[in-house]
């Protein structure tokens, strides 16, 4: 699977001056099924190889009927520093080009505090795949890699 996907334009409040003025920042998203046991939850998945963990909020794991009362916790911290607690628990993850899909399952944390959308980081996502992101055409491309135990 190679997939190949314009960066999302995300709306801002004010011009980013890092960008020229912009009114736009341009985001990696994909979308990210989370399989459960008693359904899925769908949304945009944020890439980002700076993160270690592939992360989603709690409400994912609600709509997918996924038990998290005896889960395993820990904790992440990102810019700032601020300490977000995680539980967690192994899924199917699946995500879906043109003419192809890919499953496999992997431990994502399940933030306990908000979060606006899943982030995608290193363990259970960017593992198992080779990522590109093409800054000046505001693209990035995923191509499974050997790590990659879906179908």
């Amino acid at each position: 699977m190679s997939l190949i996907k314009r960066y999302t334009p995300a709306r801002m409040n004010q011009p980013a001056l890092t960008l020229g003025g912009r009114w736009v920042r341009p985001r990696p998203l994909i979308g990210i099924t989370l399989i459960g046991p008693a359904g899925t939850f769908f949304d945009a998945g944020l890439l980002d190889p700076g993160s270690d963990e592939t992360i989603f909020p709690e409400r994912a794991a609600i709509r997918a009927g996924i038990d998290l009362s005896g889960a395993p916790t820990g904790s992440v911290s990102g810019v700032g520093r601020a300490v977000v607690q995680l539980r967690y628990a192994e899924v199917t993850l699946r995500v879906a080009g043109v003419n192809e899909l890919r499953e496999w399952k992997a431990w994502v944390g399940f933030a306990t505090s908000p979060l606006s959308r899943p982030l995608l980081g290193f363990a259970g996502f960017l593992q198992f795949f080779t990522a590109q992101f093409f800054g000046d055409s505001e693209e990035f491309e995923l191509s499974v890699n050997s790590l990659n135990p879906g179908t």
